[in-house]
Order: C-alpha cells, then sequence, then structure tokens
C-alpha cells in the first residue's frame, strides 16, 4: 500500500479494564482484536465488536512485558518478569502453556513468520529460540553483556535484531545462530528494536529520546531523530513503510520516513503514553498508558494531490536534526537518507498544523464510520452521565458513613449494658434485642436517603 501520507489519527474507542498502567500492545491480523499487556500481571483480549466482552487472561506472577501474536491469530504469546513465556489460546477459556528456561525477567516475545519458532529476550543476557512444534529450547544467541529489553524477527525470519542494557543492537543469522553485524551508536540503553516491513533496514529507540535506522544492505546509519526529551518505550512502524510512530514520555508522535520529519504529534492519554502499535492493514492504531487506558485511532491516507500551477511558500515546521548517514544508494528505499529527503521538503508546501482536538470518551462511534456531530441530546446525556457518576459516589460515601455509625452505635451499647450489668444491685429489665438493634432516627434518615439515590439510578 502507498501512501502519500496520513491524516492526524482519530480518537476511535476507549478500554478501560486494567488496574495498572499497559506496558504492551499487539493487533490481531485481521485487526478484529487489540492485545494488551500490563504491569498488573493479566492479559486483555479487547474485541472491536461491541456485543463480545473481553477476554482477561490471569496467570503470570509479575508484570507483562511484552504479547505477540501469531500469524493465524489462534495463539498470544506473553512475556513476563517471572521468568516465563505463556502461550494462550485466543479463545474465552485462555488456556495457556508455560515455557521456561530463563534466569531472568522475560522482555520480549515474537513468533517467526512460519510459526515453528519463537523468539524471547531476557534480564540474563540472553536471546533464545524455542521450536513451537516440541514447546523446547532450539537455541541461544549469545553476545549481550547486559539486559537484552527487545528481539525482533525480519520479514522472512531468517535475522535477528535485538538490543538492550550494553547500547549495542546485534542483528544475527537465525541459520548459523551467530552475529553478523551490530551497532554500538547509542549513548544510552535501547529500549526497543524493529526491523522495517520490507526487512532492508533495522530501526531502535533509546531510554534517550533517540530513534535511529541503519541500512543492513550497507550497515551504515540511515537516519537519526533526537524524537522525544526523555525515554522512549515504544516504537512500532506503519505497514506501507513509510511512518513510523513512538511513545515517549509526554506524548505520540508519528513521523514521516521519507521527508525525515515529524508528521503528527497525538495527544489523548492523561497520562504518559507507553505503548503503540499499527495494525496490519495500516488503518488502525493502537496505544496505552500510565492511565491504565488503550486507546485505538482510526488512520487514514490523505489521496496525493495534483502539482500546483504555482509554488506555494513552504510554512516553517520543526525539522529534526539531519541523520548522519553514508552515501545513498540509487535504489528507490521507502526510507530516505537526508540528502533525499532535503530537496522534497524545500519544494512541497508544509500544511499548516491542525487543532487538536480533545479526546473522547469511549461512547464514540464504531472504527469505520463517521463520527457523530455533537448534539443537544448528546450533550444532555453526557450531563446525565456525569451526574450519576456523583450520585455514584455519593451513595458509596453514605454506605460507608452508614456502617461507621453502625459500629459506633454497637460498641456504645455493649459498654452501655456492661456499665449497667456492674454498677446496678438490682438492675433494670433489660430490652429485648429487637429494641436494641433498633435503628437510631439517624441511621433511618441515611437509610431513606440512600434509598431514595437507588431509586433515581
Amino acid at each position: 500500500m502507498s501512501l502519500s501520507g496520513l491524516e492526524p489519527p482519530r480518537l476511535d474507542r476507549a478500554f478501560q479494564g486494567h488496574r495498572a498502567p499497559v506496558s504492551c500492545l499487539a493487533f490481531h491480523p485481521e485487526g478484529t482484536q487489540v492485545i494488551s499487556g500490563s504491569q498488573d500481571g493479566c492479559l486483555f483480549v479487547w474485541h472491536f465488536k461491541p456485543q463480545l466482552r473481553p477476554f482477561r487472561f490471569l496467570g503470570h506472577k509479575g508484570e507483562v512485558h511484552h504479547v505477540a501474536l501469531s500469524r493465524t491469530g489462534q495463539t498470544i504469546a506473553s512475556a513476563s518478569a517471572d521468568k516465563t513465556v505463556r502461550l494462550w489460546s485466543n479463545s474465552a477459556h485462555g488456556d495457556s502453556r508455560v515455557i521456561k528456561g530463563h534466569c531472568g525477567a522475560v522482555r520480549s516475545v515474537c513468533f517467526s513468520r512460519d510459526e515453528s519458532l519463537l523468539l524471547t529476550a531476557s534480564d540474563d543476557k540472553t536471546v533464545k529460540l524455542w521450536s513451537l512444534a516440541t514447546y523446547r529450547f532450539h537455541a541461544s544467541l549469545l553476545g549481550h553483556k547486559n539486559w537484552v529489553y527487545s528481539a525482533d524477527f525480519s520479514k522472512n525470519s531468517e535475522l535477528v535484531a535485538s538490543a538492550g542494557e550494553d547500547k549495542n543492537v546485534i542483528v544475527w543469522d537465525v541459520e548459523r545462530k551467530a552475529s553478523i553485524m551490530s551497532f554500538p551508536d547509542f549513548e544510552s540503553a535501547v529500549s526497543q528494536v524493529k526491523f522495517h516491513p520490507d526487512g532492508s533496514c533495522v530501526a531502535a529507540c533509546g531510554f534517550d529520546g533517540c530513534i535511529k535506522l541503519w541500512d543492513l544492505r550497507s550497515r551504515k546509519l540511515l537516519q537519526h531523530y533526537d524524537a522525544h526529551p526523555g525515554a522512549i518505550s515504544c516504537i512500532d512502524f506503519h505497514p506501507s513503510g513509510e511512518q513510523l510512530v513512538s511513545a515517549g514520555e509526554e506524548t505520540l508522535k508519528i513521523w514521516d520516513l521519507r521527508e525525515g520529519k515529524l508528521m503528527h504529534q497525538v495527544t489523548g492519554h492523561k497520562k504518559a503514553p507507553t505503548a503503540c502499535a499499527f495494525s496490519a492493514s495500516g488503518h488502525c492504531m493502537a496505544t496505552g498508558g500510565r492511565d491504565n487506558l488503550v486507546l485505538t485511532w482510526a488512520c487514514s491516507a490523505t489521496a496525493p494531490s495534483p502539482p500546483p500551477t504555482e509554488r506555494a511558500p513552504p510554512v516553517p515546521a520543526e525539522r529534526v536534526p539531519p541523520a548522519r548517514s553514508g552515501k545513498p544508494s540509487q535504489a528507490r528505499h521507502p526510507v530516505s537518507t537526508p540528502e533525499r529527503a532535503a530537496p522534497v521538503a524545500t519544494e512541497r508546501a508544509v500544511p499548516a498544523p491542525r487543532r487538536k482536538e480533545e479526546p473522547k470518551e469511549p461512547e464514540v462511534a464504531e472504527a469505520g464510520t463517521e463520527p457523530l456531530e455533537p448534539s443537544p441530546v448528546m450533550e444532555t446525556l453526557k450531563s446525565m452521565q456525569s451526574q450519576l457518576e456523583m450520585m455514584s459516589r455519593t451513595i458509596l460515601l453514605l454506605d460507608q458513613r452508614l456502617a461507621l455509625n453502625e459500629e459506633q452505635v454497637s460498641a456504645m451499647r455493649a459498654e452501655l449494658l456492661q456499665k449497667r450489668a456492674a454498677t446496678a444491685a438490682k438492675p433494670e429489665p433489660l430490652k429485648t434485642e429487637a429494641q436494641l438493634l433498633a435503628p437510631s432516627s439517624q441511621e433511618e434518615e441515611l437509610r431513606r436517603e440512600l434509598e431514595s439515590l437507588r431509586q433515581l439510578l
């Protein structure tokens, strides 16, 4: 799919269920589901059909660092801080098989193209390959000197790229189980590594906020972006190979790799985004954040416009620092070096920045439909929803106060009965249990108020 560009992503829906920050995301190959893992140790399988309830998978005893789906979408792999990998059946039952073999937290997991091998990376400084036919260890890729945070298969699964705390990106030959090249260009730990969709280059992001891309044929640096002021937790290529999304500490950014510049800045999470992924079609993007939410965004391509008769003056735009690069080859490449990108950027008018819309609540239209225009009815419904939420919180507070009053009254009655039994020579007739347990006027008033609020809800 050849795209001239992407429109600013439009918030489509929000999924809420995790009790801790979302750490990883993956799309079903057909785009019907999005899978999320979290620091709460569970996985959710979210369905885009509203009538289907999400699947929740429990089994890990630590944070889920990474998730991946097989090409058929029938198997989900998850890597966890509990030093295990689990293979889940993508169904409501959520049956799983545990793979143990690492001595440290497992940070990354990936299926080979033919689903014969599973790739894992761990804090034990190793990258391992597992046979999915026997669920047994197949081989180790040894060479990293510190924790390995990420590993990825190339398009044809003949190569593996890995990176981690030792600031080094290593490319491996799967058949020979040997390193064939390395890129020690980072000045801090590398958080994730990704192959380009066509397998011609590899990208990596680091804790220093930088993104780098290398050409595997020339073995030279293609592009360098000072993308975020803080650490970058995740990157992902658009299926076209012409854009890349990154999740930093402050926001999400989409980069135009042909022109080597920032394309869109996406805001929607209330706290820092931590994960991002494109669907296989490229029409949808999912993001996760420290606000425990999974958001999905509709992405549409801009149609190529005919060349203008008069050249419009370019609008000043923020440009990333120029990339360090070797001499570009003559072949057409989806990722441009700065020498290719610069002439295009000077001749082409940059569209004026659009005003960012506030993120919508989950009650938005389904993916693929036009967003509804605001109406008085929708505004009234939103107002009613906020009032209902306020009343729910009021009922909760009243329940707590009522329980506290009942405990205090019971304690006071017990103490009073003890004093009367100890001091009275001729004890007066004690009240019946029904009289003692009869609610006071204050309790009756609270109960009536609580019942009226419940009827309103």
